[in-house]
């Protein structure tokens, strides 16, 4: 009930109170038995205050499971006031009622759903038999059609209800499964990854530093520039492949840490790249996932130093309230969000997979920017591992 699904829902449900008012009030200049006038504007009124408050809260503050309860009584309350001053069983204003089941069915489990239809049919029942319109000609017969009606909504409400939390269950037993699958596909490619740069730094660099010193001795006999341009050639590619080494396993994570990290790859892509780098860095420990925001970083400033053309990049890492916080902005050519679907329509999948592997953990990566405006990535990350 928690989150982003219930402020949605609450907000929506804000929207359907406000637009029910000018409804309402519509409705009481409509001829009908027992019409009482006396005192209705006053609860409109406070009423409208209610739906306006309820309307400025949903919006600007956090909203819980208590705030839906207390608004769905209030909400019941609210619309028995107006049918009681406003003719009973014969108001207009009754007709509101049918907003609780049909609100409640995606805010609540079937449960909670069910009661607050037994809540709304037992109100109208009160009400309607405690005024004086119920005296009239064929009004038990009235208010038990309309009491029939209320009933069959909050029964296809609670199926409704039943029906949508099957189907989230099954989203969240989806989700969970797709999250155990990227886990394992990380794992696994972590591994070969370390496989890949410990078979190179064992035989690849250590067959070329033995090739290395065996010119070395031959140059001691014999001087040719062959030899100094093959000894120059392998020291280029011996340092590459070192480079090679630490893009695919940063030992460096491993030893010192996340912070060490970032500062060790910033400073390996500026010196490729060409811009000038700075460092706000304070992780506040290491976290279980360490290894995925370093690979987010490699990825983000790969993209600065191809892309942006930028003369200045920032990175920062903060923890926020149980929250890792891992920025990386540059003051490049920027660009419109928007293009990204269609980049990785022509298969530029590396932001994309990255994207994947952070939501899998629970996390977000948010992109700023604007053509002219460079560029600000924000990725968080739960400081505790997925359970």
């Amino acid at each position: 009930m928690e989150g982003r699904p219930v402020v949605e829902s609450e907000r929506t449900i804000a929207w359907l109170r406000l637009a029910a008012i000018p409804l309402i009030v519509g409705a009481q200049s409509l001829p009908h038995p027992n019409r009482q006038d006396g005192g209705f504007f006053v609860i409109v009124g406070a009423v409208s205050v209610y739906a306006v408050g309820a309307f400025g809260w949903v919006h600007l503050r956090p909203v819980t499971r208590r705030f839906a309860f207390g608004a769905t009584a209030a909400d019941v309350a609210a619309i028995t006031a107006l049918a009681g001053l406003s003719g009973g069983a014969f108001s207009e204003a009754r007709l509101t009622y049918f907003l609780i089941p049909s609100a409640v069915a995606f805010r609540f489990k079937p449960g909670l759903t069910a009661v607050a239809g037994a809540v709304t049919v037992a109100a109208y029942l009160v009400q309607a038999l405690a005024h004086p319109a119920s005296s009239n000609a064929h009004a038990t017969r009235f208010i038990l059609v309309q009491s029939g009606y209320l009933v069959w909504l909050s029964l296809a409400a609670v199926l409704l209800s039943a029906v949508l939390d099957r189907r989230t269950r099954r989203v969240a037993e989806l989700a969970e499964v797709r999250r155990r699958l990227i886990a394992e596909a990380r794992t696994a490619e972590e591994r070969e990854r370390q496989a890949l740069a410990e078979g190179l730094h064992d035989r690849a660099i250590q067959n070329l530093l033995s090739a290395r010193h065996e010119l070395e001795e031959a140059a001691d006999t014999v001087e040719h520039p062959a030899l100094r341009r093959a000894d120059s050639a392998l020291r280029e590619t011996i340092e590459e492949l070192r480079e090679t080494i630490v893009e695919l396993h940063p030992y460096v994570l491993d030893q010192a840490g996340l912070e060490a990290g970032l500062r060790a790859l910033a400073l390996r892509t500026s010196r490729r790249a060409g811009f000038r780098f700075r460092c706000e860095l304070d992780s506040g420990g290491r976290s279980p996932h360490d290894r995925l925001l370093l690979a987010a970083a490699r990825e983000l400033l790969a993209n600065a130093a191809r892309h942006a053309d930028a003369a200045n990049v920032t990175i920062r890492l903060k923890q926020d309230d149980g929250t890792v916080v891992l920025g990386v902005r540059d003051d490049g050519r920027g660009f419109d969000p928007k293009i990204l679907a269609d980049r990785l329509a022509n298969g530029h999948i590396g932001l994309h997979s990255q994207r994947e592997r952070i939501e899998s953990v629970g996390g977000s990566l948010e992109i700023r920017s604007a053509s002219g405006e460079g560029t600000d990535v924000e990725i968080r990350v739960p400081v505790r591992g997925p359970a």
